[in-house]
């Protein structure tokens, strides 16, 4: 004796014979050939489960189930075999056995493309959303309403009557004699295969039938050959869900028999945008996927009649994630999902964040009763927008820096502009046109705009391709090949990915020869005739009364040739140096010494103090060489601006010498209070050949004062 009785022609009869063989239930399987839609194989059921092949009528099916003697009686035969669960209810009935409906709705199973409607003009619209010869068996004075809308004309073939006046509804619709398929029905399942093969039909529309009309012949022979079916006029199905049927049973025999739903998530690159740059993976997933998640434009050339949802962020895709799950217990197991994300989903790509968020929520669904659950993610890689640009510009991108201001912020923007002066190629992955623009404008401000070209890959792979170059002296290798135009007044909207070559990249600082104290040699500057330089024994005691503690803001008023700045610019790390200078050209020397000794964190300011310190950062540390008679006001301006600067100053002439003896006096009366103070007077005497040999020559005596500011009492 059978405990079950189950009547399976679905993909959902099936899995239902696998559980219940799994969970030990003595089970009979009746399988009828011409309306099973699945070949349900004797191995792999259990011991416990038997398949007959028998056909049977309404008797056959009665006395079958009597001598089964079941406790329950399963219709899961095809929703469109309605006459066939008519008999099984019946015989049930007769045979005295309590008897389930399975179910099916249809429209939720996309993996066999059914899709119902109530009337014609709603089939209509999604149509027009899908490409491929259309099969319409809905009748003669249906045909006007499809050939009348838009795109689908030409891809209708219609299958009428061979009346005179079906052939002249069709012909007054606009169809062509090779579009009329005039024959007298029915059709057996054989026949209609043959024929959506014969005009490589891709979409079947039918109404819902229940009689003799080949309804199931139709569908069946859509499903094996997977062309989608539209039908018209469909009613709600009779019965309980899967899910339920397993429920219901489970409680008759005291018995878990939910299935185990696996859940395959992968994660696809989609490269640069076009589909013929996608990777077989990539299709493949996209092809097998029953949902997708991802912006709009990746999305739309793949959603056809499928789920599809503009989602990319973890916290959007996971509650319909568990949607899927629920709906999975009524349907097919396994779901199928495909997030589809831009460039390659290894690089700069939402992927990690969305495994993150996968891998927690698999923890608690296993931890949740939502019944066994197994979750695959798959990654599948794409090509980067990266190396397509570097493809159109015949670049190599091996050993150039690669990064990303995609919804950056501040300090994102900082780090890329921080590497650009030292690379010799940048790739950057952009949010859109303003972050070009900014680019842009940054590679025109520079000191030496003419060392970079700039190159912004606009809409890459897709028919407006662009790519806008502002080329320097020297441009990338092989560029030149490449399809360019240059940069607009106004850059249009779209997707942007940019390369920034630079000619002569400066020497980064971790990996710059750093100078550990003072002391460099004068020999090692840039010198011209005419521009004073502070000798280097001068130049050492000075910066080390200067008494430094980074971070600083250091001041070189009356710079020179640069010989301080540059100089603690290769000693410092984290601190900003000024170079303060009036004169055009002596500012230029400081500027290529700068550049001659790769000093870091040096900007040169053109101008006269104390005017140019309003635009400045307030100084913590100022050294003054050169002040042209005005060291009484600048001190007062350094004061006002910061009242605990250290100052050091240097003086060669008689007139100096005296402004520091009389602030060392307090001759003069000032805001401020000079604290320990400490004034030096240096002469050196260098050695020089004389024949045979050697002589002392004294050179210019030096005055050195430091001091710290302070308030005067009361201020």
């Amino acid at each position: 004796m059978d405990q079950v009785f189950l009547f399976a022609g679905t993909k959902e009869g099936q899995r239902l014979a696998r559980r219940l063989g799994a969970a030990g239930i003595k089970t009979a399987v009746s399988v009828a050939a011409e309306y099973g839609t699945v070949t349900l194989e004797e191995t792999g059921l259990g011991d416990e489960v038997r398949v007959l092949h028998d056909r049977m009528d309404s008797e056959a099916m009665e006395d079958a189930i009597r001598a089964a003697a079941p406790k329950v009686v399963v219709d899961a035969t095809h929703p469109y075999a309605l006459e066939v669960s008519e008999r099984i209810r019946l015989a049930s009935e007769h045979a005295g056995v309590p008897y389930l409906r399975l179910k099916r709705k249809t429209k939720d199973a996309p993996d066999k493309k059914v899709f119902q409607f109530a009337k014609i003009q709603e089939v209509i619209p999604a149509l027009q959303r899908t490409t491929g010869s259309i099969l319409l068996t809905t009748g003669a004075d249906s045909v006007a309403a499809f050939a009348e809308a838009e795109g689908l004309r030409e891809r209708l073939f219609a299958r009428v009557n061979p009346g005179k006046e079906s052939l002249a509804a069709c012909e007054a619709a606009g169809l062509t004699a090779r579009q009329i398929i005039a024959m007298q029905g029915p059709f057996s399942q054989e026949m209609n295969r043959a024929m959506i093969h014969s005009y490589g039909i891709r979409h079947l529309v039918t109404k819902q039938s229940t009689g003799s009309g080949g309804f199931a012949e139709k569908v069946f022979a859509a499903q094996e050959t997977e062309t989608a079916v539209y039908i018209v006029g469909a009613g709600e199905e009779d019965g309980i869900p899967y899910a339920e049927v397993l429920d219901r049973l489970g409680e008759l025999f005291s018995v878990d028999l939910r299935d185990t739903v696996t859940i395959t998530v992968s994660l696809v690159g989609m490269g640069p945008g076009r589909e013929e740059y996608l990777t077989e993976m990539a299709r493949k997933s996209i092809r097998e996927a029953d949902v997708l998640f991802g912006a709009p434009r990746l999305i739309e050339p793949y959603q056809n009649d499928r789920k599809a949802y503009p989602y990319k962020r973890g916290e959007e895709i996971l509650p319909r994630l568990e949607t899927l799950l629920q709906e999975a217990r009524q349907g097919d197991p396994h779901v199928r999902v495909a997030v589809l994300l831009s460039g390659d989903s290894g690089f700069y790509s939402g992927a990690a964040g969305l495994v993150f968020y996968l891998t927690n929520w698999r923890r608690r669904m296993l931890l949740s009763d939502m019944g066994r659950i197994e979750m695959q993610i798959h990654t599948v890689p794409g090509i980067s927008a990266v190396a397509f640009l570097a493809s159109r510009l015949q670049d190599h991108w091996d050993a150039a820096y690669v990064g990303s201001l995609r919804g950056s912020d501040g300090e994102a923007w900082k780090e890329v502009l921080s590497h650009l002066g030292y690379e010799k190629r940048s790739y950057l992955l952009t949010s859109g046109r303003e972050d070009v623009e900014r680019l842009l404008s940054w590679v025109r401000s520079e000191e030496e705009p003419e060392k970079y070209s700039m190159y912004a890959g606009y809409q890459l792979s897709y028919p407006e391709e662009m790519i806008f170059a502002e080329e320097g002296e020297r441009p990338g290798i092989g560029a030149e090949d490449a399809k360019k135009v240059p940069f607009p007044d106004i850059l249009p909207e779209g997707l942007y990915t940019v390369m920034i070559r630079n000619n002569a990249p400066g020497i980064p600082p971790e990996k710059r020869e750093r100078q550990a104290l003072a002391g460099l040699s004068n020999d090692e500057f840039l010198q011209e005739k005419g521009v004073p330089i502070t000798r280097e024994e001068i130049r050492t005691i000075a910066l080390g009364k200067l008494r430094v503690k980074e971070p600083g803001v250091i001041y070189d008023i009356g710079s020179g040739s640069g010989s301080f700045a540059a100089e603690l610019g290769r000693i410092l790390v984290n601190s900003e140096i000024y170079a303060i200078e009036k004169e055009p050209g002596r500012a230029e020397l400081v500027r290529r010494n700068i550049r001659h000794l790769s000093s870091e964190g040096v900007t040169v300011v053109e101008g006269e103090a104390p005017e140019v310190f309003r635009d400045l950062p307030a100084p913590t540390h100022v050294i003054i060489g050169g002040s042209d008679g005005n060291l009484f006001l600048i001190l007062q301006e350094l004061f006002r601006k910061s009242v605990h600067a250290r100052v050091v100053i240097t003086a060669v002439t008689l007139e100096t010498k005296t402004e520091l003896a009389q602030l060392l006096s307090g001759a003069v009366t000032t805001e401020y209070t000079i604290e320990d103070a400490e004034y030096l007077e240096i002469n050196v005497s260098r050695n020089r050949k004389l024949g045979r040999y050697q002589a002392l020559a004294a050179e210019s005596p030096v005055a050195i004062l430091s001091f710290q500011f302070g308030r005067r009492p009361g201020a």
